[in-house]
């Protein structure tokens, strides 16, 4: 995955004036003007900075991220900085070969070796699109997974081209191709709310893929409130309406278990210079053992004790 901004296939300019991108609300269109955007009746105005529209109220943006402590914004913040100085870094010669020494190190780390199953799905859903269809990420950012997707989030974090609330998604009835969802439904306290919203915007036959933690700890981007098995999962998107072309474990028991560990020693052990040796070893240990799961995510009970599971759904 790479933070550095990539161009939309679909300019979020190009969403507003052919009206797929519209008032969350009302579900009027939407008119530029200058650094705002507005219906026709003026009822509702939105700002327009930098390009991206920012259709969530300030106040509720505020509370969003107020949550948990306000993990997320410093998180999502960290995250974006720490890949622009790397980027920097290349630029000195001298630097190189640490910064490529790093970024292999992180990548080894991110790794999940996640299921071939959610690896086909990704693509069915969203890379076999055209590249004029809007493919949404919902709770997209700030990586921007892949081009064809319009990241939208709930505050104008790095790679976020749209701000808006999963709960009132600001598209039009049947105006998207493809739905994109991952590691966003535990931050959710309504998830069926959202999953009706991303019913409602994509057009007959369009394409949704989810995934979503089953086994992993508590994190707060900006809260968490549930997890998922693969069945409840599964029925999650079957009570909005979907039909299920493919479910499963994504990420596998190996990456669940080293997760867990590594997460216990450092909640739990007290003693500071115990702790370091313990967490180095966990972490060491994972990264030796996770490849384990390219094996393991064959089986068809590997979503037993799977650390995400996903969702390959399409609109009726």
């Amino acid at each position: 995955m790479c933070l550095e901004e990539r161009q939309l296939l679909v300019p979020v300019e190009v969403q507003i004036t052919s009206g797929r991108l519209v008032c969350p609300l009302s579900h009027q269109s939407l008119l530029i003007d200058g650094e705002a955007l507005r219906t026709p009746d003026g009822a509702h105005v939105y700002p327009y900075r930098d390009g991206v529209p920012i259709l969530l109220p300030e106040a509720q943006m505020e509370n969003y991220l107020a949550e948990e402590s306000g993990k997320m914004a410093r998180e999502y913040a960290r995250e974006y900085a720490a890949a622009d100085a790397a980027v920097s870094d290349r630029r000195a010669f001298l630097t190189r070969p640490l910064v490529a020494l790093r970024r292999r190190a992180r990548y080894l780390a991110a790794e999940d070796y996640r299921s071939a199953a959610c690896r086909t799905a990704f693509e069915a859903a969203i890379g076999a699109q055209p590249e004029e269809a809007l493919c949404v990420a919902v709770g997209g950012g700030p990586t921007h997974l892949h081009p064809k997707l319009v990241n939208l989030n709930i505050a104008p974090f790095a790679n976020v081209h749209v701000v808006g609330d999963a709960y009132q998604l600001p598209y039009a009835n049947d105006a998207v191709d493809a739905v994109h969802c991952e590691a966003v439904l535990e931050h959710l306290e309504l998830p069926d709310v959202a999953v009706a919203e991303m019913f409602r915007v994509l057009r007959p036959g369009g394409q949704l893929y989810a995934a979503t933690p089953f086994l992993q700890p508590f994190h707060a981007y900006p809260n968490h409130f549930q997890n998922f098995t693969e069945v409840g999962h599964r029925r999650l998107f079957e009570r909005a309406g979907f039909a299920i072309v493919d479910s499963g474990g994504c990420v596998g028991p190996t990456y669940a278990v080293s997760a867990l560990v590594y997460r216990y020693i450092v909640n739990y052990v007290r003693v500071p210079l115990l702790r370091e040796l313990l967490a180095g070893a966990a972490g060491a240990g994972a990264l030796l053992l996770r490849p384990l799961d390219r094996r393991i995510n064959r089986r068809e009970d590997a979503h037993q004790v799977a650390s995400t599971v996903f969702t390959h759904a399409v609109k009726r």
